[in-house]
């Protein structure tokens, strides 16, 4: 599952780690924003608490998907 990782403003200064601790956690991270203090990635979709008790972690948002119908389809 892909999660969004919000850094804690007052770890924001040391993201590297906290994206390091992530990763020692299961997280595969895909990018580090520094500058919005977000952190990319993907892990199991059980890891998600696991991830959110990490030191500096504010919080983890896991990937909302939506399948919408052809334009073209039926009302449903």
């Amino acid at each position: 599952m892909n999660f969004t990782v919000t850094v804690q403003d007052s770890h924001r200064s040391e993201i590297q780690d906290v994206a390091e601790r992530l990763r020692a956690r299961g997280l595969e991270v895909d990018r580090v924003l520094e500058a919005v203090g977000m952190i990319t990635g993907s892990a199991p979709e059980d890891r998600q608490a696991e991830l959110e008790a990490v030191d500096g972690v504010s919080s983890v948002d896991g990937e909302v998907r939506f399948l919408l119908p052809p334009p073209d389809s039926d009302i449903q």
